[in-house]
């Protein structure tokens, strides 16, 4: 070991104490050593003491070996024992062994000492080794599982979440903006949002998660989370939001973003007690000749200690009462920014509070303008003709229904066999584009388009997915295809990626 060892030493007998002490570092054993003579001494000290190996003699007043050898494999199991003793026969010895005991040493034959505890040492290190091995695998294996579970609802999942929005979109499109049923209806697509956030959270672990990246304005994204932010928090704590006053252009996913500073905002709660603050601030800097874009969230609960810092970005690492937390909030921070191409750091002191700093590269500004996207804010109108083709009957009829209210012609097809029929029945006068799920009963999405493309090799095809990659390619089929929207989406986004695709005719 590099540190010295932290030897407990049972012993009733300060000169035996002493000279087995002295024997020990005499032949090269770093270690530290503490005395206790009693029952209640040893029990203490195993409760609270960092404690490497016990040193027991096999006959104290009211305590013999083999009582302190139950007592410490009952309460530090992981813990080598070896017993020093006087007189230990060979009954005794056997005995001891029998129950647990690393090996035994005779006072006469302290020669024996040094070489057992190293040997003893080391097999505890490589005990604790193994341990911490088997410990990853549980993990991996965990992380597995429930990327498995998760990618197997995401799905029905995200199918659910877009048919809310879709009737969320129709009331927004029929209400008068700025009354209350309006803001009710915003309300109904914004918790929308922070569900999918949610289900991209679960997905992220099991490197499955479906992303779109798009050129955002973290000021955009900071001011328009500060609503939804304090409902997260009670009353007795205040939030301060300082999203500064300038674009910070970046390419993101907006989910990732904002379910970073959700999860940094729920940890920061969870860490005060009583009153407390929490500060949001975002920014630009420049360091080392290099611009970025950070983002601050600092609270002043109880802080952490080095050891738990050391470990708060490791996945089901929690602090929290068991049933209270995942250990998966930090964890999903840390991955996120690092696919972001950034980084994550955290100052904290125990009893003082807490601040995480996310950095992300930014854009400049000509880089900025060349990929500002459509205004998705807006649903686009249109009269082309448009196929659309997905299994589940409530989602394909509301989304019908707001193409339909958008001017355009809509085709409905239940599966891929239905689709081919339906374009050929129409072939006349074709549809412009169409809109399949990727997964569909009896044809695949894609080889619906295959096919399509085949007889109309112009014809533009929009794919929806509520599935994850790893589903995806499971079946056979890439989620690189092209234009995929990702389930859940809105009206806005839908009624965007349509005009993106299709040219306005003239």
């Amino acid at each position: 070991m590099s540190s010295p060892a932290k030897i407990l030493h049972l012993e009733d007998d300060p000169l035996d104490a002493e000279l087995i002490e002295r024997r020990l570092k005499q032949d090269g054993v770093k270690c530290e050593i503490q005395r206790v003579d009693s029952e209640a001494g040893l029990l203490k000290a195993l409760k609270l003491g960092a404690v490497d190996l016990v040193l027991a003699d096999y006959s104290l007043p009211g305590c013999d070996g083999l009582e302190a050898l139950r007592l410490a494999k009952e309460l530090r199991p992981e813990i080598p024992l070896l017993i020093v003793s006087g007189v230990l026969g060979e009954e005794a010895a056997v005995e001891s062994l029998k129950n647990g005991a690393t090996d035994y040493i005779l006072k006469d034959r302290l020669s024996r000492l040094a070489p057992a505890v190293r040997r003893a040492l080391d097999e505890a290190a490589v005990r604790r080794d193994r341990k911490m091995l088997v410990d990853q695998l549980t993990r991996a294996q965990k992380l597995e599982i429930f990327g498995e579970l998760a990618g197997g609802v995401a799905h029905d999942y995200n199918n659910i979440l877009t048919i809310i929005m879709a009737n969320s979109g129709l009331l927004l499109a029929e209400l008068v903006e700025g009354t209350r049923p309006h803001k009710h209806a915003l309300q109904i697509e914004y918790a929308c949002d922070h569900a999918a956030s949610l289900t991209r959270q679960l997905l992220i672990f099991s490197r499955s998660s479906v992303r779109s990246t798009a050129v955002l304005d973290l000021t955009e994204i900071v001011k328009k989370a500060e609503s939804m932010l304090r409902r997260l928090i009670p009353e007795n704590i205040e939030l301060f939001v300082s999203p500064g006053t300038r674009p910070l252009c970046i390419r993101a996913d907006r989910g990732d973003i904002e379910q970073v500073l959700i999860n940094l905002i729920l940890n920061a709660r969870d860490s005060i007690v009583g009153h407390g603050q929490i500060r949001v601030e975002s920014g630009r800097a420049r360091k080392a000749g290099h611009d970025f874009v950070f983002l601050n969230v600092e609270d002043n609960g109880c802080g952490m200690s080095p050891e738990v810092k050391a470990h708060i970005f490791e996945p089901f690492f929690t602090t929290k009462p068991e049933g209270s937390g995942t250990g998966l909030g930090l964890a999903t921070c840390h991955r996120l920014i690092q696919m972001l191409g950034g980084r994550i750091s955290v100052a904290s002191k125990q009893g003082h509070g807490t601040r995480f700093r996310v950095v992300l590269p930014c854009l400049d500004n000509e880089e900025a303008q060349q990929h500002v996207h459509p205004n998705t804010s807006k649903t686009l109108p249109g009269c082309e003709k448009i196929l659309l083709a997905e299994d589940n009957h409530m989602l394909r009829d509301m989304v019908a229904t707001q193409l339909e209210e958008l001017g355009y012609q809509v085709l409905q097809a239940a599966n891929g066999i239905e689709g081919l029929e339906i374009f050929a029945e129409h072939r006349a006068s074709p549809p412009d584009l169409v809109i399949t799920d990727l997964v569909l009963p009896l044809l695949s999405g894609r080889e619906l388009a295959r096919l399509l493309q085949k007889s109309s090799p112009s014809l533009k095809i929009l794919y929806t997915s509520g599935h994850t990659d790893q589903t995806i390619a499971s079946l056979g089929l890439s989620s690189a295809l092209g234009d995929i929207l990702s389930k859940p989406f809105t009206l806005s986004q839908l009624s965007s990626r349509i005009r993106e695709i299709l040219p306005v005719k003239k």
